[in-house]
């Protein structure tokens, strides 16, 4: 019996919550706190860290255990982390702070790791869209209702609101009991990891495998823009406002419908290509907003389209992902580690060129540049498919075999 993909949405929540919580909720409390920018900014890039490293602790999620169960453990540890760090006295325990907001991001980021995981090996590949439909939604949007209902709550009561975070972490983790999931074969340590790193090595040299970490580390589909709207509304002249909405609950809302909707969607079409024109229309709406007058209508227009299309772009995302990690078996929990690990570094350095544009020509280049990224990403993987990976005869192909399975139809 094959579990239904909704599931795995309400499973990725705790990823989704505790991420927003250290890029939203956190400053806020910490401001609120009496600590000053510099060390609340410091401490948002202390969070960040785990993302970044994740890759080397992501193997004890193959080991031992179930991945439901893994992901279980890791959310109530990451829970009663995150949810404790509330309770504790501010800036006289800032060290302590930190190192349960550290330990609680590097244990929630792990529930990533186990749901791709788990989508991955648990769902054919024709439901793999709909499935990561359904996580970007939750982590997009319902994840963006979580970290407005803790910041809430925190005007009421601390200790509630540190109990309110911690249960919207631990209780969606419970939902993954529910999914059948085979037990892992048991064998000792050392070979076992042998093996791991061999079946791993296989897969990201294979043709499928290396030109997906391609498609990852490009700056196609990377919408590095979602993570500046906050810092562009001044340019055209929006609100306070009106740079909260549309940065918080509509942004939220408008981007988990774009998932839902390239879910299923992407179930119809060839994976890459959906990532293609997930980066094609990021060019096209970057340009549009560039072209545009820079006034208060412009920016709510262009900002929540961007969002929209943000939607396919992490869907599309996602699915190429489970698709290269479906036939990893006992290793797909740190083989799907990899692959998100280049996709954050492709948004790191498009991010900085286009913030670099933005100090060098305004607005109007910070646009142009991401926009251009885009295009000439998507320019240089369509080369790379039409050209250098075109499809060899049937005569000379084996399906079976994953090196020679092509990346696009």
């Amino acid at each position: 019996m094959k579990p239904r993909p909704w599931i795995f949405g309400i499973t990725n929540l705790p990823f989704g919550v505790a991420g927003t919580y250290a890029g939203v909720t956190m400053p806020f409390l910490l401001t609120r706190a009496g600590l000053d920018v510099p060390t609340v900014a410091g401490i948002g890039a202390l969070a960040m860290l785990p993302a970044a490293y994740q890759l080397f602790w992501a193997p004890i999620l193959d080991l031992r255990f179930r991945r439901r169960a893994w992901l279980v453990l890791v959310s109530t540890i990451g829970a009663l982390c995150l949810g404790g760090s509330m309770l504790l006295r501010l800036p006289e325990q800032l060290t302590a702070y930190k190192l349960l907001m550290l330990l609680g991001q590097a244990c929630c980021g792990l529930v990533a790791s186990c749901n791709g995981a788990l989508v991955s090996t648990t769902l054919p590949a024709e439901m793999r869209g709909r499935a990561a439909g359904y996580v970007n939604a939750a982590n997009l949007g319902a994840a963006v209702l979580g970290g407005g209902l803790v910041m809430t709550v925190a005007h009421v009561s601390m200790p509630l609101a540190a109990l309110t975070l911690a249960l919207l972490i631990f209780l969606p983790s419970l939902a993954a009991l529910t999914i059948p999931e085979s037990a892992p074969a048991r064998e000792a340590l050392l070979p076992h990891c042998g093996r791991m790193a061999g079946t791993i090595w296989s897969a990201v040299k294979s043709r499928r495998g290396w030109t997906g970490l391609l498609f990852c580390l490009s700056p196609v589909g990377t919408v590095a823009l979602m993570n500046l709207f906050s810092a562009m509304g001044d340019s055209y002249r929006a609100s306070s406002g009106m740079v909260a909405v549309v940065n918080g609950y509509a942004g939220g809302f408008v981007t988990a419908g774009g998932a839902l909707a390239a879910g299923y969607l992407i179930d119809r079409m060839d994976r890459r290509k959906a990532y293609l024109l997930a980066g094609i229309l990021t060019a096209v709406c970057a340009g549009a907003m560039a072209l545009a007058p820079l006034t208060p209508t412009a920016y709510v227009v262009g900002a929540l389209s961007y969002l929209l299309i943000a939607g396919l772009a992490y869907t599309a995302f996602s699915t190429v992902v489970y698709e290269i990690v479906g036939d990893a078996g006992p290793t797909a929990a740190t083989l799907y580690s990899v692959f998100p690990a280049a996709g954050n570094q492709a948004i790191a350095y498009v991010m900085m060129l286009d913030g670099l544009a933005f100090g060098k020509w305004g607005i109007r280049g910070l646009l142009w540049t991401d926009a251009g990224l885009n295009l000439a990403g998507v320019a240089v993987l369509l080369l790379l498919l039409r050209v250098v990976f075109r499809e060899r005869p049937a005569a000379e192909t084996r399906p079976e075999t994953p090196e020679l399975i092509p990346l696009a139809a």
